[in-house]
């Protein structure tokens, strides 16, 4: 259900780059392999764009009616 949610947010304005991906298992000590799907998103005006995404209708149905009723862990990590 949640890859479903994930891909709705390939509609929103503004993405340059999206990329969903599931892990790949690694015996390696190093490698956090224990998450369901990474996601990976790019914007065409860095900052700007992160907040308008943040804020799209889409991505706040994604955060209510997908990530929240899943809950689990969750990481951000919000890089330029």
């Amino acid at each position: 259900m949640i890859l479903e949610g994930l891909e709705t947010l390939k509609k929103i304005d503004g993405v340059k780059f999206i990329h969903i991906g599931a892990p790949v298992p690694s015996a390696r000590p190093v490698v956090d392999d224990f998450f369901d799907y990474a996601l990976v998103v790019s914007f065409e005006d860095g900052a700007a764009g992160l907040k308008r995404y943040a804020e799209h209708p889409i991505h706040v149905n994604f955060v209510e009616n997908y990530l929240k009723p899943a809950g689990g862990k969750l990481l951000v990590y919000d890089i330029q």
